[in-house]
């Protein structure tokens, strides 16, 4: 089996266990709460939040995930690695857990959420029991068992959807006011609160089932490799720091930045999360790309001298996912439909978002050179200066031109990071890339959403535009399809082409 085709199937199978859970939570943590929270301010309250539990996540794991990656599919074997990493990991997790539990009170004055330390509290607890199971994650992919990896993924968003359904919409209709011994234990507020504590249940549902998998294993600390592994990471906790506040930190810079107060800026920021998820669908692709891409590479890259194959393999990435983001574009007006109408005002940002992720795949391809070189302090160069674009573009534009700045902040920042990430890995480990052949599919669909929209202008009915839009993409396919159909019969029939 071809190395193309074994990522794709990989990329197929993980996409399940990620894409799959992603979309459920998509569907009940942006559907339906646009439904079912009409006030955006709730919306912009729960964004923000999740936003500060993506910078906490990164420095309780110490990206040891990919460190394991790296030292456990080489010379020191998974065993080994897992266990030097997991010992120390279960300590600061727990003493970096107990902090913030303890001082809840400090930090929740720290990001102006003085009146609800339970928040810092709960995201704390749920962090902490994802922190410790993320490693067991990586174990399960590192060693080739997917399925469960997928069943345990699917498991907790499966689970914190029923919790929250449970609490939101079951046992309201049956006349139950207070949920037995959760609201005595965590005295929820407001509705909005229940979604976490769903989150913070189900977390810990899945950090018992992978205790089984940290008890087998055979008690190895190997101080040596431990301080290889730490400093390995510890430029990748930078990347994560920064790439999170590059993704996922738009709620907490509105808030601060727009020119409104407290709850006008919290609800602004709601308004613009809403359209902004339609290009998750972009970043699920991606995400899963990225989850099969990197165990992947680091099983394969001496195994192979051909390093044309990382060249194709970012082809076929840019053009599925132009696909994907020529689909959403063409068929925006349907996919409004998924969220609440009090928050489809915003869709101007929709194409922003979605180029711009296009970017972040690319760079996920370009990059992955420093982490298989060891040179991960590149990659928190890179991820410093691109945090930096986002911040100054946000805290200068923010106040003059409202939303749309963070839209543009996201595809200036990723932008840089995709030419970057390509150019200095042309000094360090260079890969064919067939750069003229990924613009062109990116240049086609550009050229599809000006055509799209030229007729769109020309006043056409909605059956008209659908046709000429379905016809588009079609023309698209065939052109791909046409020119790269080695690649795709490689991918499909197993054809081998090199």
């Amino acid at each position: 089996m071809s190395l193309i085709r074994k990522l794709a199937g990989e990329t197929v199978i993980y996409g399940m266990s990620s894409i799959f859970p992603r979309i459920l939570h998509y569907v009940v943590f942006t559907v339906y709460l646009t439904y079912k929270f009409p006030d955006q301010e709730n919306f912009g309250m729960y964004k923000e939040l999740y936003a500060y539990a993506t910078i906490l996540i990164v420095i309780l794991t110490l990206r040891m995930e990919t460190a394991f990656f790296r030292f456990g599919s080489r010379e020191d074997g998974i065993q080994k690695s897992f266990s030097t990493a997991m010992l120390p990991l279960l300590v600061t997790t727990t003493i970096i857990v107990g902090i913030l539990f303890f001082y809840s009170d400090s930090f929740a004055a720290l990001i102006e959420y003085k009146e609800q330390p339970y928040y810092v509290k709960w995201f704390a607890l749920i962090l902490g029991f994802d922190a410790l199971a993320a490693l067991p994650f990586a174990k399960f992919r590192l060693e080739n068992r997917p399925w469960l990896f997928m069943v345990l993924k699917l498991f907790n968003v499966i689970m914190t959807v029923v919790l929250v359904f449970l609490f939101l919409e079951i046992l309201p209709r049956m006349g139950i006011e207070k949920v037995p011994v959760v609201d005595d234990i965590f005295h929820p507020r407001i509705p909005l609160d229940y979604v976490f504590i769903a989150n913070l249940i189900a977390s810990f549902l899945v950090f018992l089932l992978v205790i089984p998998e940290l008890l087998k294993q055979k008690l190895e600390f190997d101080l040596q490799l431990w301080k290889k592994m730490l400093l390995y990471s510890v430029p990748l906790i930078v990347v994560g720091i920064a790439g999170n506040i590059n993704t996922a930190f738009a709620a907490p810079l509105q808030r601060m930045f727009l020119d409104g107060n407290f709850s006008e800026n919290l609800t602004e920021a709601g308004k613009y999360a809403a359209p902004a998820s339609l290009a998750i669908f972009l970043n699920l692709f991606t995400y899963a790309f990225n989850y099969a891409a990197e165990p992947f590479f680091f099983k394969n890259y001496k195994a192979s001298s051909d390093t044309d194959l990382f060249g194709r393999i970012a082809l076929v990435y840019t053009i599925a996912g132009s696909i994907v983001l020529l689909v959403i574009l063409l068929y925006l007006d349907l996919a409004l439909q998924l969220i609440g109408k009090d928050y489809r005002a915003y869709t101007d940002i929709v194409p922003i978002l979605l180029f711009a992720n296009l970017f972040l795949g690319l760079y996920y391809n370009f990059s992955i050179w420093y982490k298989l070189k060891d040179k991960t302090y590149i990659g928190a160069i890179i991820s410093i200066i691109s945090a930096i674009i986002t911040l100054v573009i946000s805290i200068i534009f923010l106040p003059k031109i409202g939303y749309v700045a963070s839209a543009w902040a996201g595809f200036a920042c990723f932008l840089f990071m995709a030419i970057a990430g390509y150019i200095t890995g042309r000094v360090y480990f260079p890969i064919a890339y067939p750069i003229g052949r990924m613009l062109l599919y990116m240049g086609l669909a550009v050229l599809v959403i000006f055509v799209s929209k030229y007729m769109v202008s020309l006043g056409v009915s909605d059956a008209a535009k659908y046709l000429s839009n379905t016809t588009l993409l079609i023309l698209y396919l065939v052109i791909a399809y046409t020119l790269e159909k080695e690649t795709f019969l490689e991918i499909a029939k197993k054809k081998e082409v090199y």
